[in-house]
C-alpha cells in the first residue's frame, strides 16, 4: 500500500503533531465521522498526541458501518422502479441489504448512479428533466 510507511514514521509523526501545535490560534472541536477512524485514533493514541485545544468527538460512523440492511433493503426497492434515477455515493454501492446491495441492482437493471455530490445529483435530475422522471436522492453523512 502507497505511504505506509509514513503513517509509522515516528519522525514524521512527532513533526506533523509540532504542526499542529504551532498552527493553533483558538480551541477547535473536530468530529470524525467513520468508526475506522475512531478505532485506529484511539488504537494508536493519536488523541493522545495531540493538543489539548483541539478536542476530537466520536462521530456517529460512516453510512456503511451504520445503515440498517433494512434500510439498504427499502433502497432497492425504491431503485428498481423504472421511473427512478437512484443516486448514491459509491461507498454505499456495495453495502448489503437482506439479499443484495445497490450495485447488484444496478447489475441487474436498475438506474443506479454514483455520485460524489448532492450538486450531481442536482445536475443528473436537471437533465433529465425532460424525461419526467423522480429522482431519488439519499445522501448518508
Amino acid at each position: 500500500m502507497k505511504y505506509l510507511h509514513e503513517y509509522r514514521d515516528n519522525t514524521l509523526i512527532k513533526a506533523l503533531v509540532k504542526a499542529i501545535h504551532s498552527q493553533l490560534t483558538r480551541p477547535w472541536v473536530l468530529m470524525e465521522v467513520c468508526g475506522g477512524q475512531t478505532h485506529n485514533i484511539v488504537k494508536y493514541a493519536l488523541d493522545q498526541l495531540l493538543p489539548p485545544e483541539l478536542q476530537l468527538v466520536h462521530g456517529p460512523g460512516c453510512p456503511v458501518c451504520v445503515t440498517a440492511p433494512e434500510i439498504i433493503d427499502q433502497a432497492i426497492q425504491i431503485a428498481q422502479r423504472s421511473d427512478i434515477i437512484f443516486c448514491t455515493f459509491g461507498d454505499m454501492l456495495r453495502v448489503p441489504g437482506s439479499e443484495q446491495s445497490l450495485q447488484f441492482a444496478k447489475i441487474q437493471g436498475a438506474d443506479v448512479r454514483m455520485v460524489y455530490s448532492p450538486l450531481d445529483a442536482i445536475s443528473i435530475a436537471h437533465n433529465n428533466l425532460f424525461l419526467q422522471l423522480h429522482l431519488a436522492l439519499i445522501v448518508l453523512i
